[in-house]
């Protein structure tokens, strides 16, 4: 078979029962074709799918707005402003790219067809970020929560009568001035053994939510939805308990000017666009998200980023109406603070409650999306295959627990607000910058109207994440780090497969069902360039025949000159290796032996005469998906070339074709070379 080696492939023997895992349908189904094609459940709604993306979006109105005042005094409305229009942009782009990406649309995804060490990079920014999201997140839920006690009391004393605390008054004023050098409030840093340590807490919530996403986003997502659903409406509470209360003929003279220097707004503006963690999430969801996929995406990205833009500037309005208002006083719970202001304690302390648990929330997000951007790799064969077993609930199950222990093992060393927050947004920023500028010059783009809208995102981005590189000194080292261990990692890992010589997934898919009885069989032909719609007739007729199925994927490639670099095989052409799955899984349903052989060249006709000759094949069959002018010019055309190719004993037969499953097309011919990595 071209470009199938015969060496080096296990083939089941007597054996075979210790090598078989039982399907659904009760079933023997081979461990490799069980592992290739494990699929997650498709059982996440736009709802669940909200829920989910909220738990990152939504976390950002209880920790923008402080950081956003701090660096900026009153000022700080117009940086909430530019933040609200950034979100709503890469909202929509990532429309786009969920109906791009229908099958997983993260970084990770996007890059591989181009290169996969840009893949690799994309998955590890990500895999950066998920993991200080989520050790910050717990981290800073407890200190909602009003841990540690005594940094409480120091808040807040205990009111003498009524129903409002007694809180220290402010007495200096935030001002206008910008400061982007600004360090963040001194504090202690909290003791990690203690009892009420929001480390510790921090810790063993992260522990409690990584056995908890064993069962599913299904079941968390119903988790993230009731978090959501209690943030928008204390979030609706205080926004319309207090706008009543704003001095409207004073607000204007509140809020800060623009007459800043241009380089201090913009540093004060890439300060706060950590607000965009977590924007990769419904991007990563859409492999388990209910079809059609581009709909559920777009509602709940329309509905999380419209209210989260307009809700955060209305409060960004809120707390700037507060006269005098100090910079530093609430730099970790600007909301709470807002709650008590304008509504009284029994507010503050419900905001406290479901701020903690939104936090809580953004921390099963991000753990949710280690695993996929895990299991990803995993497929791709960028991790080792464990990874993508899945346990009964259809989650990876070793992935899970790692997406639990790496934030935790953070959190050991570094447990304190300011050394996390510094590591926050260079990781995700850098990933959706890739993701943005690869879409931009996708070819289902189509549109111009579409293209420079997002090219323009793409440029922003990537000016964000040179300023948070040059400016965060500490966080690009944290980055760096990251990427050094995960791509020697990687390395070590080919080299250790290559050295044992084990072949992919698919290459032992295809050995495990080709027994000696199914090689035995008579053949029959089909040729396809990365479509199954010929699959049904042609395992009918091959399983009616008695015979193997061969299943010819050719890649056209039409050039104008030689190309020299790597060559096109099976193990590099992703359509082909997806097409191969889908005939392994449909052939093993069927009962009928699929012999998968790839070849590329100039002439396809030529190339499947050749496929057909040296696999000895009885019969050929082609097809098209209409009848009619494109059908008469296949069986008049195409047809008879492989006819004047071929002995007359081998007939060719054009088969209807069924519709086919939602499956990744292979590019127009002519194909371009791969991309060597």
């Amino acid at each position: 078979m071209p470009g199938l080696p015969q060496a080096g492939l296990r083939r089941p023997g007597s054996s075979l029962e210790s090598y078989m895992q039982i399907s659904d349908s009760g079933r023997g189904k081979p461990a490799a074709l069980a592992l290739l094609s494990g699929q997650r459940p498709r059982n996440v709604g736009w709802l669940q799918a909200a829920g989910l993306l909220f738990g990152d979006w939504g976390t950002s109105r209880l920790y923008v707005l402080g950081i956003a005042l701090f660096f900026a005094g009153r000022s700080a409305f117009w940086l909430i402003v530019g933040m609200s229009i950034l979100t709503l942009a890469v909202g929509w782009a990532y429309t786009q790219i969920c109906r791009i990406y229908p099958d997983g649309g993260g970084v990770y995804t996007a890059a591989k067809s181009r290169s996969k060490i840009l893949a690799v990079v994309g998955a590890l920014l990500l895999f950066a970020d998920y993991t200080v999201t989520a050790s910050l997140s717990s981290l800073e839920a407890f200190h909602y929560f009003g841990l540690p006690l005594q940094k409480t009391e120091q808040i807040m004393v205990i009111p003498s009568s009524g129903n409002r605390p007694s809180q220290q008054p402010d007495t200096r004023d935030a001002g206008e001035k910008l400061d982007v050098h600004r360090q963040t409030p001194p504090s202690e840093a909290d003791k990690l053994l203690a009892w009420d340590s929001p480390g510790l807490w921090g810790i063993i919530a992260i522990a409690a939510i990584g056995l908890f996403n064993l069962m599913g986003p299904k079941h968390t997502g119903g988790f993230a939805i009731a978090a959501a659903i209690g943030m928008v409406g204390i979030t609706l509470l205080i926004t319309f308990g207090a706008l009543p209360q704003i001095n409207w003929s004073t607000l204007p003279q509140r809020i800060g000017h623009l007459n800043h220097r241009p380089g201090e707004m913009w540093i004060a503006f890439v300060s706060i666009v950590l607000a965009l963690s977590g924007v990769e999430a419904i991007a990563n969801l859409t492999g388990v998200m209910k079809k059609p996929v581009y709909k559920t995406a777009k509602k709940s990205i329309w509905a999380v980023a419209s209210e989260v833009a307009i809700f955060n500037i209305l409060l960004a309005l809120i707390m700037l109406a507060i006269q005098p208002l100090d910079r530093d006083a609430h730099f970790n719970d600007m909301l709470a603070f807002l709650s008590g202001h304008y509504l009284g304690h029994w507010a503050e302390l419900g905001v406290r409650v479901l701020g903690g648990m939104l936090l809580l929330s953004a921390t099963n997000t991000a753990l949710t999306d280690m695993i996929s951007v895990q299991y990803l790799m995993a497929r791709d064969g960028e991790l080792p295959p464990v990874m993508q077993s899945l346990n009964r609930f259809g989650v990876p199950w070793f992935p899970a627990y790692i997406a639990a222990a790496v934030p935790a093992l953070v959190l050991l060393f570094s447990h304190d607000l300011e050394s996390l927050a510094a590591l926050y947004a260079i990781g995700v920023i850098g990933a959706v910058a890739i993701n943005i500028s690869l879409c931009a010059l996708h070819p289902r783009l189509r549109r111009m109207k579409r293209k420079i809208p997002m090219g323009m995102i793409a440029v922003i981005l990537l000016a964000i994440w040179i300023t948070l590189a040059f400016t965060k000194l500490h966080a690009l080292l944290f980055v760096s780090i990251v990427m050094a261990i995960g791509l020697t990692a990687r390395q070590a890992t080919r080299w250790l497969a290559e050295r044992k010589g084990k072949p992919s997934l698919l290459r032992q898919a295809i050995a495990e069902q080709l027994t000696p009885e199914a090689l035995s069989k008579p053949r029959i032909i089909i040729g396809t360039y990365g479509s199954e719609a010929l699959a049904p007739a042609a395992l009918a007729l091959a399983r009616e025949q008695g015979a193997a199925l061969v299943t010819c994927f050719i890649r056209q490639v039409s050039l104008s000159y030689k190309y020299e670099g790597e060559a096109m095989s099976i193990d590099t052409d992703l359509a082909a290796q997806k097409t191969f799955q889908r005939f392994l899984e449909m052939g093993h349903d069927a009962n009928v032996p699929i012999i998968p052989v790839y070849d590329h060249g100039p002439d396809a006709a030529v190339l499947l005469a050749e496929a057909a000759a040296m696999n000895g094949c009885e019969r050929i069959l082609i097809g098209t998906s209409r009848r009619g002018v494109i059908y008469h010019l296949v069986k008049g055309s195409f047809q008879r070339r492989l006819e004047n190719l071929l002995p007359p004993e081998i007939p060719v037969q054009v088969v209807a074709t069924s519709p086919p499953t939602e499956i990744p097309q292979p590019p127009a011919f002519p194909a371009s070379p791969p991309h060597s990595n």
